[in-house]
Formats: C-alpha cells, structure tokens, sequence
C-alpha cells in the first residue's frame, strides 16, 4: 500500500492532520474515506499506521500502530556527475528506493552540465521526486540532498569512498572485505564516458577504491542503481 507524507509537527498526541496538497491525493486521487486505515511517514524515520475519521478539503484521524522502518547501517551517499535530467531523476528516485541516503552532484571531467548556479532550482524538483519515491517503497525518512561539489575536493574530504569503474577488475565483495564495517561510505558514478584515467589515479592517491558493477557499459542512472544495491545488500 502507498503511504502518505504528514509533516512531523502535523503528527502528535496520537492524531494527524494532513497538508493541504496531501489531503487533496488521499481523499480525490485515493479516493479514500472516514474509516479507511492508511500508512503515513514524517519523513524523519518514523511510519504511522492510521485510521481516517474526517475526508475532505482537510483529511486528519487516528494513530492506530507504528509500523516497522527498515533501514541500512551504513548512510550511503551516491555521489553522481550532472547528466540530463530524466536521467538524473531516475538516479534519484531509484536509489531511494533502494536506500540511499543522501545525494551529491559532482562535477567530473566529461560531466555533460553545470549545476552549481541552477542547484536551487534543480534540488526543489529533485526534492519532489525523492518524496514521491518515499511514499511508493515505504521509506520513513528523506534522504538528504547535497550542494554539488568538485571531484577533487569531495575526494579531500576525510570520508570513505569507493568508485564504480569498469575497469576496475573486482567485484565490490571484494573491496567490502577491505572496507569492514563502516558507518557512512560515498559512492562515485561518473558521466557518459566515464571517469579519466587522471580521476581514477588521483582518487586511489586519496585512497578510494575502485569497484566493478559487471561485464558491460551501464548508463549512468543504471549504474548508480546497482552500485548502490550492491553497496547496502553488501554493508546491510
């Protein structure tokens, strides 16, 4: 079942009230009425199941239970070169789907675009796709998303990072080994024609490791999709 996005502040003493917009899709667009149980999230790591008592211009009920939100130990954080934008969406709605939990433009040598002047914009369009991904796969908290940053700066940053490279000639099991048990991890994913060899030596300098997510040439938003499946099924 979809569930619905109750601001936190609009959930409390055991009753919610849903937005304006919200209220509008569970009672026109669900078609749903008084009596009717539905989940609700706050989007901060905590699910509701709830019972509608009024449905109308304002949909607001009862907290029945809590429901269980699944979740990864390692904060995934998918780092990924500005493509188009169907294709850039597509990054952000399935890898919430799959867990990750934030995101990061980075501006690599082959990126096809500069977001850095247009990120206001883009992220209020991408915060409403990663919304809408929430409600779909039962997700209880937002994954955050980052200010974009340069390749070479992100990777001087003192946090663990790992690469997706099809050259690189091991599966991530492997680089998991080495990993261990790890609380937060970056993922790099680099444009349409990949990283540099300068990128690829200059990120093992800083100590990245580079990993292979199969045999054949992914897209971008694909590749990112199975990097970061790979990572969490991986690093649980």
């Amino acid at each position: 079942m979809p569930q619905y996005f109750i601001e936190p502040e609009r959930i409390r003493d055991g009753v919610f009230s849903a937005g304006e917009e919200e209220s509008r899709h569970i009672a026109r667009a669900a078609r749903k009425r008084a009596g009717d149980e539905i989940e609700i999230f706050d989007g901060r790591g905590r699910r509701f199941l709830a019972v509608i008592e009024k449905c109308g211009e304002t949909v607001s009920g009862v907290i029945k239970a809590e429901l269980p939100s699944p979740s990864f130990r390692t904060r995934l954080t998918v780092c990924f070169s500005p493509i188009a934008r169907p294709a850039a969406e597509a990054v952000i709605e399935h890898c919430t789907e799959a867990g990750a939990a934030a995101f990061q433009p980075v501006l690599t040598s082959r990126a096809q675009f500069d977001w850095f002047g247009s990120w206001p914009e883009r992220s209020r369009r991408f915060q409403q796709v990663l919304t809408a991904a929430c409600k779909q796969c039962g997700r209880a908290s937002f994954p955050r998303l980052l200010e974009p940053g340069k390749f070479d700066d992100l990777l001087n940053e003192p946090a663990p990072s790992v690469i997706a490279s099809m050259d690189a000639g091991r599966p991530f099991s492997a680089v998991a080994a080495e990993l261990g048990a790890v609380p937060e991890l970056r993922v790099f994913i680099g444009p349409e024609g990949g990283f540099t060899k300068g990128e690829l030596e200059y990120a093992s300098e800083k100590g990245a490791k580079s990993f292979s997510i199969g045999r054949h040439t992914l897209r971008a938003e694909t590749a990112a999709l199975a990097a970061s499946v790979l990572i969490l099924e991986a690093l649980g």
